[in-house]
Protein backbone atom coordinates (compact mmCIF):
# COMPACT_ATOMS: atom_id res chain seq x y z
CA UNK A 1 0.00 0.00 0.00
CA UNK A 2 2.93 2.28 0.40
CA UNK A 3 2.77 3.60 -3.41
CA UNK A 4 -0.68 5.65 -2.67
CA UNK A 5 1.40 7.39 -0.30
CA UNK A 6 4.25 10.08 -2.59
CA UNK A 7 5.86 11.02 0.99
CA UNK A 8 6.84 7.70 1.45
CA UNK A 9 9.40 8.03 -0.99
CA UNK A 10 11.65 10.03 1.39
CA UNK A 11 14.86 8.28 2.70
CA UNK A 12 13.81 8.75 6.47
CA UNK A 13 10.87 6.42 8.02
CA UNK A 14 7.77 8.73 9.21
CA UNK A 15 7.31 7.00 12.93
CA UNK A 16 5.61 9.88 14.60
CA UNK A 17 2.10 8.65 13.14
CA UNK A 18 0.39 9.86 16.39
CA UNK A 19 1.24 12.86 15.45
CA UNK A 20 -0.37 13.03 12.22
CA UNK A 21 0.05 10.61 9.21
CA UNK A 22 1.17 10.81 5.78
CA UNK A 23 -1.92 11.63 3.02
CA UNK A 24 -2.68 9.63 -0.21
CA UNK A 25 -3.05 10.67 -3.65
CA UNK A 26 -6.58 10.37 -3.80
CA UNK A 27 -6.53 12.86 -0.89
CA UNK A 28 -3.99 15.33 -2.29
CA UNK A 29 -6.21 14.59 -5.71
CA UNK A 30 -9.35 15.75 -4.26
CA UNK A 31 -7.93 18.70 -2.46
CA UNK A 32 -6.82 19.98 -5.99
CA UNK A 33 -9.93 19.38 -7.46
CA UNK A 34 -11.96 21.52 -5.40
CA UNK A 35 -8.94 24.30 -5.93
CA UNK A 36 -9.65 23.80 -9.58
CA UNK A 37 -12.69 22.30 -10.23
CA UNK A 38 -15.07 23.31 -7.36
CA UNK A 39 -13.84 26.20 -5.71
CA UNK A 40 -17.35 28.18 -5.14
CA UNK A 41 -19.66 29.48 -2.13
CA UNK A 42 -22.47 27.31 -1.19
CA UNK A 43 -25.95 27.74 -1.81
CA UNK A 44 -25.44 28.81 -5.31
CA UNK A 45 -27.30 27.62 -8.55
CA UNK A 46 -23.95 27.70 -10.11
CA UNK A 47 -21.95 24.43 -11.05
CA UNK A 48 -18.79 25.40 -8.55
CA UNK A 49 -21.59 26.31 -5.74
CA UNK A 50 -23.28 23.28 -6.31
CA UNK A 51 -20.12 20.77 -6.38
CA UNK A 52 -18.61 22.79 -3.25
CA UNK A 53 -21.76 21.89 -1.18
CA UNK A 54 -21.75 18.31 -2.09
CA UNK A 55 -18.01 18.08 -1.40
CA UNK A 56 -19.09 19.37 1.94
CA UNK A 57 -21.73 17.03 2.17
CA UNK A 58 -19.74 14.02 0.96
CA UNK A 59 -17.42 14.93 3.99
CA UNK A 60 -19.94 14.76 6.46
CA UNK A 61 -21.45 11.42 5.25
CA UNK A 62 -17.85 9.71 5.51
CA UNK A 63 -17.53 10.81 9.35
CA UNK A 64 -20.79 10.22 9.70
CA UNK A 65 -19.96 6.20 8.38
CA UNK A 66 -16.16 6.10 9.99
CA UNK A 67 -17.87 6.76 13.46
CA UNK A 68 -21.29 4.32 12.27
CA UNK A 69 -23.43 7.51 13.68
CA UNK A 70 -26.44 6.19 11.61
CA UNK A 71 -29.24 8.04 12.25
CA UNK A 72 -28.31 8.65 16.15
CA UNK A 73 -26.63 11.53 15.94
CA UNK A 74 -24.57 14.12 13.92
CA UNK A 75 -21.16 15.14 13.10
CA UNK A 76 -19.32 18.39 13.32
CA UNK A 77 -16.31 19.36 11.43
CA UNK A 78 -13.39 21.55 12.42
CA UNK A 79 -10.06 22.91 12.59
CA UNK A 80 -8.83 20.42 15.38
CA UNK A 81 -10.32 18.13 18.24
CA UNK A 82 -8.84 20.52 20.42
CA UNK A 83 -11.22 23.61 18.92
CA UNK A 84 -14.27 21.66 18.95
CA UNK A 85 -13.94 20.50 22.41
CA UNK A 86 -13.59 23.99 23.77
CA UNK A 87 -16.72 24.58 21.39
CA UNK A 88 -18.88 22.33 23.27
CA UNK A 89 -17.43 22.93 26.76
CA UNK A 90 -18.57 26.59 25.98
CA UNK A 91 -21.78 25.17 24.77
CA UNK A 92 -22.31 23.71 27.86
CA UNK A 93 -21.43 26.47 29.73
CA UNK A 94 -23.64 28.84 28.39
CA UNK A 95 -26.51 25.81 28.78
CA UNK A 96 -26.25 25.74 32.82
CA UNK A 97 -26.20 29.79 33.14
CA UNK A 98 -29.22 29.66 30.99
CA UNK A 99 -31.08 26.87 32.88
CA UNK A 100 -31.02 24.58 29.71
CA UNK A 101 -29.33 21.91 32.49
CA UNK A 102 -30.08 21.56 35.76
CA UNK A 103 -28.09 23.55 38.28
CA UNK A 104 -27.33 20.50 40.53
CA UNK A 105 -25.98 18.97 37.65
CA UNK A 106 -22.88 20.46 37.31
CA UNK A 107 -19.83 18.12 37.99
CA UNK A 108 -17.59 17.12 35.57
CA UNK A 109 -15.33 14.26 35.98
CA UNK A 110 -12.02 14.66 33.52
CA UNK A 111 -9.53 11.99 33.53
CA UNK A 112 -5.66 13.15 33.98
CA UNK A 113 -4.69 10.10 31.41
CA UNK A 114 -5.54 12.20 28.02
CA UNK A 115 -4.54 14.78 26.08
CA UNK A 116 -4.63 18.00 27.05
CA UNK A 117 -7.00 18.45 24.26
CA UNK A 118 -10.04 16.66 26.03
CA UNK A 119 -8.86 18.33 29.42
CA UNK A 120 -8.27 22.08 29.55
CA UNK A 121 -12.13 22.78 28.01
CA UNK A 122 -13.40 21.48 30.84
CA UNK A 123 -11.04 22.22 33.88
CA UNK A 124 -11.39 25.83 32.91
CA UNK A 125 -15.34 25.55 33.21
CA UNK A 126 -14.27 25.71 37.21
CA UNK A 127 -14.58 29.48 36.64
CA UNK A 128 -18.20 29.36 34.92
CA UNK A 129 -20.24 27.46 37.46
CA UNK A 130 -18.98 23.82 37.45
CA UNK A 131 -17.21 21.48 39.89
CA UNK A 132 -14.13 19.84 37.89
CA UNK A 133 -12.90 16.01 39.55
CA UNK A 134 -10.06 14.85 38.25
CA UNK A 135 -10.25 10.83 37.55
CA UNK A 136 -6.69 9.82 38.73
CA UNK A 137 -4.39 6.96 36.56
CA UNK A 138 -3.61 4.22 37.87
CA UNK A 139 -0.10 3.89 37.64
CA UNK A 140 1.82 0.91 38.21
CA UNK A 141 5.43 -0.76 37.38
CA UNK A 142 6.21 -4.55 36.35
CA UNK A 143 9.90 -4.82 36.54
CA UNK A 144 11.67 -1.60 34.43
CA UNK A 145 8.29 -1.13 32.65
CA UNK A 146 5.66 1.05 33.63
CA UNK A 147 1.79 1.96 32.84
CA UNK A 148 -1.41 4.05 34.04
CA UNK A 149 -5.03 2.90 33.29
CA UNK A 150 -8.12 4.11 34.27
CA UNK A 151 -10.00 2.67 36.99
CA UNK A 152 -13.27 1.79 37.20
CA UNK A 153 -13.44 1.54 41.15
CA UNK A 154 -12.09 5.07 41.00
CA UNK A 155 -14.92 6.26 38.50
CA UNK A 156 -17.26 4.62 41.14
CA UNK A 157 -16.60 6.77 44.02
CA UNK A 158 -16.49 9.47 42.05
CA UNK A 159 -19.44 9.16 40.55
CA UNK A 160 -23.09 10.38 41.84
CA UNK A 161 -26.28 12.07 40.58
CA UNK A 162 -24.69 15.43 40.39
CA UNK A 163 -22.54 14.42 37.14
CA UNK A 164 -23.09 15.56 34.02
CA UNK A 165 -20.29 14.17 32.17
CA UNK A 166 -17.71 11.87 32.40
CA UNK A 167 -14.51 12.81 29.96
CA UNK A 168 -11.64 10.49 29.14
CA UNK A 169 -9.98 9.11 25.69
CA UNK A 170 -9.96 5.67 24.95
CA UNK A 171 -6.74 5.71 24.22
CA UNK A 172 -4.19 7.35 26.01
CA UNK A 173 -1.13 8.89 23.67
CA UNK A 174 1.83 8.18 25.82
CA UNK A 175 0.54 4.47 27.22
CA UNK A 176 -1.23 3.00 23.69
CA UNK A 177 -3.68 0.56 25.76
CA UNK A 178 -7.12 1.13 24.63
CA UNK A 179 -9.50 1.69 27.18
CA UNK A 180 -12.76 -0.13 28.22
CA UNK A 181 -14.89 2.85 27.17
CA UNK A 182 -18.00 0.73 26.46
CA UNK A 183 -17.73 -0.11 30.42
CA UNK A 184 -17.30 3.40 31.24
CA UNK A 185 -20.36 4.66 29.26
CA UNK A 186 -22.64 2.10 30.97
CA UNK A 187 -21.44 3.37 34.35
CA UNK A 188 -21.80 6.54 33.43
CA UNK A 189 -25.28 6.16 31.96
CA UNK A 190 -26.11 4.33 35.27
CA UNK A 191 -26.05 8.04 37.12
CA UNK A 192 -27.38 9.74 34.03
CA UNK A 193 -23.98 11.64 32.91
CA UNK A 194 -22.60 11.24 29.70
CA UNK A 195 -19.74 10.74 28.12
CA UNK A 196 -16.81 12.16 25.79
CA UNK A 197 -14.66 10.18 24.33
CA UNK A 198 -11.67 10.85 22.86
CA UNK A 199 -10.69 8.71 19.99
CA UNK A 200 -7.74 10.53 18.70
CA UNK A 201 -5.12 8.21 19.13
CA UNK A 202 -7.11 5.13 18.73
CA UNK A 203 -9.39 6.06 15.67
CA UNK A 204 -6.06 5.62 13.22
CA UNK A 205 -5.78 1.85 14.49
CA UNK A 206 -9.57 1.37 15.45
CA UNK A 207 -12.42 1.75 13.54
CA UNK A 208 -14.68 3.60 16.28
CA UNK A 209 -18.26 2.74 16.33
CA UNK A 210 -20.48 4.74 18.39
CA UNK A 211 -23.71 3.15 18.09
CA UNK A 212 -22.32 0.13 19.85
CA UNK A 213 -20.61 2.04 22.44
CA UNK A 214 -22.89 4.10 22.67
CA UNK A 215 -21.18 7.28 23.19
CA UNK A 216 -22.82 10.66 23.53
CA UNK A 217 -19.32 12.61 22.43
CA UNK A 218 -16.42 11.07 20.29
CA UNK A 219 -14.00 13.37 18.91
CA UNK A 220 -11.26 12.44 16.62
CA UNK A 221 -8.71 14.34 13.78
CA UNK A 222 -9.18 13.50 10.57
CA UNK A 223 -4.83 14.25 10.00
CA UNK A 224 -4.28 11.89 11.54
CA UNK A 225 -6.43 9.02 9.79
CA UNK A 226 -4.68 9.78 7.03
CA UNK A 227 -6.38 12.88 5.70
CA UNK A 228 -6.06 16.99 5.99
CA UNK A 229 -5.31 19.05 9.36
CA UNK A 230 -8.71 18.87 10.49
CA UNK A 231 -11.39 17.54 12.99
CA UNK A 232 -14.46 15.99 13.71
CA UNK A 233 -16.54 15.92 16.61
CA UNK A 234 -20.15 13.12 16.68
CA UNK A 235 -22.75 14.09 19.25
CA UNK A 236 -26.19 12.30 19.52
CA UNK A 237 -29.38 14.06 19.27
CA UNK A 238 -29.31 13.72 22.80
CA UNK A 239 -26.37 15.43 23.81
CA UNK A 240 -27.06 17.94 21.70
CA UNK A 241 -30.48 18.80 22.83
CA UNK A 242 -29.91 21.25 25.76
CA UNK A 243 -27.03 23.04 23.67
CA UNK A 244 -26.77 26.28 21.18
CA UNK A 245 -24.17 26.38 18.76
CA UNK A 246 -22.18 29.67 18.76
CA UNK A 247 -23.18 30.29 14.86
CA UNK A 248 -24.68 33.80 13.59
CA UNK A 249 -28.14 34.48 16.05
CA UNK A 250 -30.71 34.14 12.83
CA UNK A 251 -29.49 30.29 11.82
CA UNK A 252 -32.45 28.17 13.88
CA UNK A 253 -30.40 25.94 16.96
CA UNK A 254 -31.96 22.82 15.73
CA UNK A 255 -30.06 23.53 12.41
CA UNK A 256 -27.05 20.61 12.75
CA UNK A 257 -24.03 20.38 12.11
CA UNK A 258 -24.00 24.21 11.08
CA UNK A 259 -25.14 25.95 13.81
CA UNK A 260 -21.90 24.43 15.34
CA UNK A 261 -20.06 25.32 12.37
CA UNK A 262 -18.28 28.79 12.83
CA UNK A 263 -17.85 30.53 9.61
CA UNK A 264 -19.19 26.99 7.94
CA UNK A 265 -16.53 24.24 6.80
CA UNK A 266 -13.30 24.37 5.14
CA UNK A 267 -13.75 23.24 1.59
CA UNK A 268 -10.66 21.96 0.79
CA UNK A 269 -10.50 20.20 4.56
CA UNK A 270 -13.59 18.91 3.64
CA UNK A 271 -11.99 17.58 -0.05
CA UNK A 272 -9.62 15.76 1.67
CA UNK A 273 -11.56 14.08 4.66
CA UNK A 274 -14.43 12.94 1.91
CA UNK A 275 -11.58 10.85 -0.03
CA UNK A 276 -10.69 8.43 3.02
CA UNK A 277 -13.53 6.16 1.38
CA UNK A 278 -11.91 6.43 -2.01
CA UNK A 279 -7.98 5.40 0.14
CA UNK A 280 -10.11 2.69 1.96
CA UNK A 281 -11.10 1.18 -1.28
CA UNK A 282 -7.90 1.26 -2.91
CA UNK A 283 -6.26 -0.42 0.21
CA UNK A 284 -8.69 -3.41 -0.17
CA UNK A 285 -9.32 -3.31 -3.73
CA UNK A 286 -12.76 -2.37 -3.30
CA UNK A 287 -15.11 -1.45 -5.98
CA UNK A 288 -18.09 1.61 -5.88
CA UNK A 289 -20.13 -0.79 -4.92
CA UNK A 290 -19.32 -2.14 -1.87
CA UNK A 291 -21.52 -0.50 1.03
CA UNK A 292 -18.88 2.15 3.11
CA UNK A 293 -18.87 0.89 6.19
CA UNK A 294 -18.12 -2.82 5.33
CA UNK A 295 -15.03 -1.22 3.07
CA UNK A 296 -14.31 0.66 6.71
CA UNK A 297 -14.35 -2.77 8.56
CA UNK A 298 -12.86 -4.61 6.29
CA UNK A 299 -9.92 -1.96 5.66
CA UNK A 300 -9.43 -1.78 9.86
CA UNK A 301 -9.39 -5.51 10.19
CA UNK A 302 -6.53 -5.20 7.57
CA UNK A 303 -4.77 -2.71 9.67
CA UNK A 304 -4.92 -4.12 13.13
CA UNK A 305 -3.06 -7.33 11.38
CA UNK A 306 -0.57 -5.51 10.09
CA UNK A 307 0.28 -3.43 12.92
CA UNK A 308 0.19 -5.71 15.25
CA UNK A 309 3.45 -7.63 13.58
CA UNK A 310 4.99 -4.71 13.31
CA UNK A 311 4.18 -3.55 16.86
CA UNK A 312 5.88 -7.17 18.13
CA UNK A 313 8.68 -6.27 16.21
CA UNK A 314 9.41 -2.78 17.64
CA UNK A 315 8.43 -4.12 20.97
CA UNK A 316 10.73 -6.89 20.82
CA UNK A 317 13.78 -4.59 19.96
CA UNK A 318 12.98 -2.45 22.80
CA UNK A 319 12.50 -5.48 25.16
CA UNK A 320 16.02 -6.55 23.98
CA UNK A 321 17.75 -3.80 25.44
CA UNK A 322 18.13 -3.71 29.42
CA UNK A 323 18.43 0.26 29.59
CA UNK A 324 14.70 0.76 28.19
CA UNK A 325 11.77 1.36 30.08
CA UNK A 326 8.63 0.74 27.97
CA UNK A 327 5.41 3.19 29.55
CA UNK A 328 3.35 0.98 28.74
CA UNK A 329 1.82 -2.68 27.95
CA UNK A 330 5.90 -4.12 26.42
CA UNK A 331 3.61 -7.10 24.76
CA UNK A 332 1.03 -6.79 22.11
CA UNK A 333 -2.35 -7.94 22.84
CA UNK A 334 -5.75 -7.27 21.44
CA UNK A 335 -5.88 -4.01 22.96
CA UNK A 336 -2.35 -2.69 22.65
CA UNK A 337 -2.17 0.13 19.85
CA UNK A 338 0.88 0.70 17.80
CA UNK A 339 1.92 3.97 19.66
CA UNK A 340 5.08 2.79 21.73
CA UNK A 341 6.79 5.11 24.57
CA UNK A 342 10.09 4.56 26.23
CA UNK A 343 13.12 6.16 28.18
CA UNK A 344 16.17 4.44 28.14
CA UNK A 345 18.20 4.38 31.67
CA UNK A 346 21.28 6.87 31.24
CA UNK A 347 20.47 8.44 28.20
CA UNK A 348 17.87 11.94 28.50
CA UNK A 349 15.07 11.24 26.16
CA UNK A 350 16.11 14.49 24.04
CA UNK A 351 19.39 13.02 22.81
CA UNK A 352 17.59 9.56 22.23
CA UNK A 353 15.31 10.89 19.50
CA UNK A 354 17.81 13.21 17.99
CA UNK A 355 19.99 10.20 17.70
CA UNK A 356 17.15 8.12 16.19
CA UNK A 357 16.62 10.64 13.91
CA UNK A 358 20.15 10.79 12.59
CA UNK A 359 19.62 6.78 11.65
CA UNK A 360 16.89 7.99 9.50
CA UNK A 361 14.28 7.59 11.71
CA UNK A 362 11.60 10.25 11.98
CA UNK A 363 10.49 10.41 15.86
CA UNK A 364 10.22 13.42 18.64
CA UNK A 365 10.48 13.47 22.12
CA UNK A 366 8.38 15.11 24.43
CA UNK A 367 4.90 15.21 26.99
CA UNK A 368 2.84 15.25 23.41
CA UNK A 369 0.44 17.10 25.31
CA UNK A 370 0.21 14.94 27.86
CA UNK A 371 1.64 16.74 30.24
CA UNK A 372 -0.48 15.50 33.57
CA UNK A 373 0.23 12.26 32.40
CA UNK A 374 4.01 12.51 32.39
CA UNK A 375 3.66 14.38 35.77
CA UNK A 376 2.25 11.30 37.32
CA UNK A 377 3.96 8.82 35.99
CA UNK A 378 7.01 10.68 37.14
CA UNK A 379 8.87 11.56 34.30
CA UNK A 380 11.14 15.21 33.77
CA UNK A 381 8.37 17.09 31.80
CA UNK A 382 11.02 18.90 30.11
CA UNK A 383 12.58 15.98 28.99
CA UNK A 384 9.61 13.62 28.96
CA UNK A 385 9.55 10.31 26.64
CA UNK A 386 10.71 9.13 23.68
CA UNK A 387 7.64 7.81 21.53
CA UNK A 388 7.77 5.65 18.30
CA UNK A 389 4.14 5.49 16.67
CA UNK A 390 3.36 3.22 13.60
CA UNK A 391 1.08 3.13 10.45
CA UNK A 392 0.33 0.50 8.50
CA UNK A 393 2.53 1.73 5.54
CA UNK A 394 5.23 1.24 8.04
CA UNK A 395 7.94 -1.77 7.31
CA UNK A 396 10.53 -3.97 9.16
CA UNK A 397 13.02 -2.44 7.50
CA UNK A 398 12.26 1.00 8.80
CA UNK A 399 11.84 -0.42 12.29
CA UNK A 400 15.39 -2.28 12.08
CA UNK A 401 16.73 1.42 12.37
CA UNK A 402 16.28 0.79 15.48
CA UNK A 403 19.27 0.91 17.41
CA UNK A 404 20.55 3.16 20.77
CA UNK A 405 23.86 3.41 21.36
Amino acid sequence: MRHFFPALKASHAFLDNAGGTQVPQCVIDAVLTCYTDSFGQRGGAYPASERAGAIIQRAHDVVGTFVNATDRGTCIIGSSSTSLLHLIASAYADALKSGEIAPHRNKIIVSALGHEANVHPWTRLATRGFEIVMWEPRVSREGRDMTARLCMDSLRELLDDRTLLVVFPECSNIIGQREDSIAITKLAHAKGARVVVDAVASAPHRLPDVTMGDFDWLVYSTYKVFGPHAAALYGSFDAFKPLTGPNHWFIPRESLPYKFELGGVSHESAAGIGALDTYMRQFIGADGTRDSRGVFTEAFRKIEAIEGELLECLLGKLRADDRVSVIGDPHVGPDRIAIVSFTVKGRTSESVARELSERGMGVKRGDFYSRRLIERLGIPVDDGVVRISLAHYNTREEIERLKIS
